[in-house]
């Protein structure tokens, strides 16, 4: 039972993006599994090689699904890497040389792991970071930063943020300061600056006198026509980024950490599994009936929940972003009021998670 969940919670992390991990060779697969895989293999191989690696990669995670030895785990890694995927790809590699040689195991399993420890540690070389560097007005700090719909810690700004080669949004906010928004373009082992400064928001301006004419009662009072010509100007004053997209960025945040929590959980247990467990068999000295069930049963609790709120967190950031990106160009009147600067504190702990949202909106 638990090695069936083992090959089914790789299957969702793999599609899931958030979370690949190789299937642990523990057991000995049917004939029709490794005929299966053996299929998927050389499919994968041959698209991989006509350069359909899109193509390549769906049959080659679906072999690695199944068997989750270290051959399939290198050519994972290898298709990851022709898409330009490296960050991925080399958290593969790592983990096929991570994954346990077995009993008179197959010499093809010991030169996957030697190929894989060699291509982790070219990838590293390979793979583009961002330094990111947002000032604030008097030198103060607190800006909240988002690389890609993902937050980065306060503690990893100005140190090497790494990405995966190609464009990238960096989107930089702070209480009472207007959000700035960058887009960079980086290459293979580059190491791209980005300085963002953060202004206050536009200050509210008086109201401008009215001169008699058109709009206009008596002695430069404003008449019917006139006010309705400011209120028209006032509904019109947009540019600020939608309360929503704020919203959904907090709750994909809260989400996203949530999911970590259980993911990290989810780790917990099968390492404890992978321990106490060999052959799917726990020790009887250490669990009963029920030691074993409640195993299966944070087993379960912990993939669902990490693969399922991490597609929510992802979902809510996405929004968000597209909220921020697709907001109205603000008229010149905008400059009347505060542009709607808004900060997200997202934080999280064992077990909990949450975000707190200060601003004007």
């Amino acid at each position: 039972m638990i090695n069936r969940m083992r090959r089914g919670g790789a299957m969702l992390l793999v599609i899931a993006g958030a979370m690949l991990a190789s299937a642990e060779a523990t057991g000995e697969p049917t004939s029709a599994e490794r005929e299966t895989a053996r299929s998927l293999l050389f499919d994968g191989r041959a698209k991989l090689k006509a350069g359909d690696a899109p193509g390549a990669l769906k049959s080659l995670q679906a072999a690695h699904a199944i068997m989750g030895v270290p051959t399939t785990g290198l050519e994972v890694a290898r298709a990851l890497d022709a898409l330009g995927q490296l960050i991925e790809a080399r958290l593969v590699a790592l983990e096929v040389t991570r994954i346990p040689a077995g009993p008179q195991e197959p010499e093809a399993f010991v030169d996957a792991r030697a190929a894989a420890t060699e291509l982790a540690e070219k990838l590293a070389a390979r793979i583009p970071s961002l330094v990111i560097d947002v000032k604030l007005p008097g030198g103060k700090d607190g800006a909240q930063v988002i690389v890609d719909g993902a937050p980065v810690p306060p503690e990893a700004l100005a140190m090497a943020w790494k990405v995966n080669p190609g464009e990238h949004t960096v989107a930089a906010a702070a209480a009472g300061l207007r959000p700035e928004r960058r887009t960079v373009q980086v290459k293979e082992g580059e190491s791209a600056r980005v300085e963002i400064t953060l202004a206050p928001a536009a200050a509210e301006k008086p109201a401008a006198a009215v001169t008699p004419g058109a709009g206009a009662g008596p002695a430069g009072v404003a008449g019917p026509a006139g006010g309705a010509a400011a209120g028209a100007d006032e509904s019109e004053s947009r540019g600020s980024v939608p309360v929503w997209a704020w919203a959904s960025g907090a709750a994909g945040l809260v989400a996203l950490g949530a999911g970590a929590v259980f993911a990290v959980d989810y780790a917990s247990v099968r390492g404890t599994v992978a321990g106490d467990c060999p052959g799917d068999v726990c020790n009887p000295q250490r669990y009963d009936q029920a030691g074993v069930d409640d195993l299966k049963a944070r087993w379960g609790r912990d993939l669902g929940l990490s693969v399922g709120l991490g597609a929510v967190g992802l979902a809510g950031v996405g929004l968000a972003v597209y909220g921020i990106v697709t907001r109205p160009e603000a008229k010149p009147n905008d400059a009347r009021r505060p542009g709607g600067a808004v900060a997200v504190a997202p934080w999280l702990s064992v077990g909990t998670a949450g975000a707190a949202i200060a601003g004007r909106f």
